[in-house]
């Protein structure tokens, strides 16, 4: 294979060509050498170089990126620096192009697919409190699978770093996509991504952007001064998703993803149901109708016109329809006994109901009908009743008071005629609007919001009988999004203060959607379970852990419960941290014997052979504790090493630990034919579990724990540290209980490495 000559180097990977060249940066295809695979490299440009400071931050939010773990948003692998000191990251190589390089133009189902995989996508970054800044056609990557990804996230910046997210005057990004406060180079937070999310989907369904100018200021001109365009007349069901997105303040736009995901459960749902008669707020104005006409035909259309509005208005004259004493009990005026249930009625009596929609005809004009008792509902038509079902929709009378909304038209309707197509459309239409209510009073918190809306569109559904049908798994798919964005929000698993809110939802949800009210309920009792009996869980961006309940065991006194790591840290794991914090490699030593070798040692070259997934070795004590509070900034919980009775309790679950088989020593002084196949350390998690979910806690390596052998004297300090348990480099001889080790805090050892402990709440959350 020809490799390109190249005035750089990158440790590591071997630059095999150019994949694209852009004003800062150039991308190219090379091979990590330790694992053989392709990536794609991203090299600031000498010629052009950043500033210190933006070098800094950028280095600094590659990082913060780099955390993000969302299958819509392309990973960073590594962020460095070439040989001639220009800044680089890696990243996957995806090799199917990007979203300039496609015509969605006759594919609505696939643009819908995509903004929503791109929201979803953002979503996660926002919650994060990482702003994209240069959402764009170019910056979506698909994988073999042909799922769309976010990528380069190299000018994104973070509130972590900046509060304003960016620095005034300062318009970082490119201009067919920014942001009206973005061209003015104001502060911007996650609306401006939403913002240029909004402008690739308009391009998606036009095959141009909406705002177009013979420079890049012109542009960023139309961005702030030019209305939003109106979209063709065949995909105008997207208009109010695009006037939205496109907002100029960005007070006026989705306030979040979650909200522009709601959106477009609507946009799906206009495209597969037709647009119901006397909807007209939701209907295709017949203008626009007659202009979408060639020209030469545009007489007759408009011609058309006039015969439709004339028979339309003729349809509106008065009749007189014969009358009968035989009320009928669906109508707007009587008691459904779906809709007069408190959660719908809000406590409005069918009476009281009636009443004041009397009192309302009276003092208004109001179309609406009076009660029962004074007109005979045998002499309202349908369409009647559809006109009145409309005004009431737009009034935001959907499901309440009883007697006088929408859906008792439509339902008076159907009663009459079960199937009725415009009635169907009517109430599906009215799911659809409780399902956008609901999921967006659950991102809001507004717990008694979303139960009124879930409970209207269940008990809506029911008495029409369209529990099985398609409109109703319409209606549950934004609520079922929006509870699934908290409960997948990254957080402390034993904090559940997020979902607490959604806890007086669940027996409206248990009846919409079961599977997702069980799950709800599991995540609330998550944490008492696993206080009581122990399992598996991990925080956002740390490690897989295993908790422990408290135990008077052999191990000693341990009378709280503690979470241990499933595996020791890794070789990969400690340089990321290494990456982030700049810390020097320590002293290492092959052993503790008098005459170890240790000239060039260190956790990067310990004397063999290690790849990402090995435990990191040559790491003193001092490191092992630098690497846990980092952690634990960077989650939020308090990580630290165990205890000698916290790491006795988790070991002794492995017994001795010398059974030929089940772990990474040396047997070859007492089972000289039992070969574990490795001659120094072996992957993590290679050797089985012990029951409670522990990997490797005998054998692989020793491990530091929080325990000190010998006092200095002089300054009541530490001055030697303990590690404990097997190592390969250890017998069958020792037992894994009992095998210590001294050392001190700043020297590491080629067969010493740790895991670290989680503190847990104290006492059962749920009480």
């Amino acid at each position: 294979m020809t490799y390109l000559n190249l005035p750089f180097q990158i440790p590591g990977y071997r630059i095999i060509r150019r994949l694209g060249l852009g004003g800062m940066a150039t991308v190219y295809l090379a091979t990590q050498e330790s694992l053989a695979r392709p990536v794609a490299v991203k090299v600031l440009a000498s010629e052009r170089a950043p500033s210190d400071d933006l070098v800094q931050r950028f280095e600094h939010e590659a990082r913060t990126i780099a955390r993000l773990d969302h299958p819509h948003i392309v990973s960073i692998f590594d962020v460095g620096r070439t040989s001639t000191g220009q800044i680089y990251y890696t990243m996957p190589y995806l090799p199917n192009g990007d979203l300039s390089g496609r015509n969605l133009r006759d594919s609505p189902e696939r643009v819908l697919e995509v903004t929503r995989s791109l929201a979803e996508a953002l979503g996660c970054a926002h919650d994060q409190g990482i702003v994209h800044r240069d959402v764009k056609p170019e910056n979506v990557l698909f994988d073999k699978l042909d799922r769309p990804l976010l990528a380069d996230f190299g000018i994104a910046l973070s509130n972590s770093t900046e509060p304003r997210m960016t620095r005034e005057g300062a318009t970082i990004g490119s201009s067919g996509y920014m942001s009206p406060e973005q061209a003015r180079g104001q502060p911007i937070d996650g609306r401006a991504d939403l913002y240029g999310l909004g402008v690739v989907c308009y391009e998606m369904l036009t095959g141009e952007t909406p705002f177009q100018g013979p420079d890049a200021l012109a542009v960023a001109l139309a961005h702030i001064e030019q209305p939003v365009p109106r979209l063709p007349v065949t995909r105008r069901v997207w208009q109010p998703l695009i006037d939205k997105a496109l907002a100029k303040h960005p007070d006026a736009r989705f306030q979040s993803a979650e909200e522009l995901l709601a959106a477009l459960d609507m946009v799906e749902r206009r495209m597969r149901t037709p647009t119901p008669i006397g909807l007209t707020r939701w209907s295709m104005p017949l203008v626009e109708r007659v202009v979408a006409v060639p020209r030469r035909h545009r007489a007759m259309a408009l011609l058309g016109v006039i015969l439709m509005a004339v028979a339309g208005l003729l349809a509106l004259l008065p009749r007189t329809p014969e009358r009968t004493a035989t009320p009928d009990p669906t109508d707007a005026g009587m008691a459904l006994p779906v809709l007069s249930e408190p959660a719908l009625a809000g406590g409005v009596t069918t009476a009281d109901a009636g009443a004041n929609a009397s009192a309302a005809a009276a003092a208004s004009g109001d179309a609406i009908p009076p009660a029962a008792d004074s007109v005979d509902p045998k002499t309202i038509t349908r369409e009647q009743r559809l006109r009145q079902a409309t005004e009431l929709i737009e009034r935001g009378r959907l499901v309440t008071p009883a007697g006088d909304n929408a859906a008792a038209r439509y339902l008076a309707i159907l009663a009459a005629e079960p199937r009725q197509r415009d009635a169907l459309n009517g109430i599906g239409h009215i799911l659809d609007l409780l399902a956008t209510q609901a999921a967006a009073a659950i991102a809001d918190g507004d717990t008694a919001a979303a139960v009124t809306a879930v409970t209207g569109g269940a008990d809506l559904a029911e008495h029409a009988k369209l529990t099985s049908a398609p409109a109703f798994t319409a209606f549950v798919e934004p609520i079922h999004r929006a509870v699934e964005a908290q409960l997948g929000r990254k957080r402390d698993p034993f904090d559940t203060s997020r979902i607490e809110p959604l806890r007086p939802l669940l027996p409206a949800l248990a009846r919409i959607d079961p599977k997702q009210a069980r799950a709800v309920q599991d995540d609330l009792e998550l944490p008492a379970k696993l206080l009581r009996k122990g399992g598996e869980f991990h925080d956002p961006n740390g490690p897989s852990m295993v908790v422990m309940p408290a135990s008077r065991a052999m191990a000693g006194h341990v009378d709280h419960a503690f979470a241990i790591a499933a595996t020791d840290v890794t070789r990969g794991a400690y340089a990321r941290f290494v990456a982030a914090s700049g810390r020097a490699p320590t002293r290492c030593r092959t052993s503790q014997r008098l005459f170890a070798r240790s000239d060039g040692l260190g956790w990067r070259t310990p004397g063999f052979a290690q790849g990402d997934d090995h435990p990191v070795v040559c790491v003193s004590w001092d490191d092992a504790n630098a690497y846990a509070h980092w952690l634990s900034r960077r989650t939020g919980a308090r990580y630290r090493l165990p205890s000698p009775q916290e790491w006795l309790l988790a070991a002794q679950t492995a017994g001795a630990g010398t059974a030929c088989g089940a772990a990474n020593i040396d047997h070859s002084s007492r089972k000289p034919n039992c070969d574990d196949g490795f001659e120094y350390t072996a992957p993590v998690g290679h050797f089985a579990a012990t029951p409670p979910g522990l990997y490797d806690i005998a054998g692989n390596v020793s491990a530091w724990i929080d325990g000190c052998a010998k006092r200095d004297g002089n300054t009541a300090g530490c001055s030697e540290h303990t590690f404990r348990g097997l190592s390969w480099r250890d017998d069958d001889d020792d037992s894994n209980l009992t095998r210590t080790g001294t050392s001190a805090g700043d020297i590491g050892y080629a067969n010493v490495g740790f895991r670290l402990v989680r503190e847990l709440p104290v006492g059962d959350p749920s009480r």
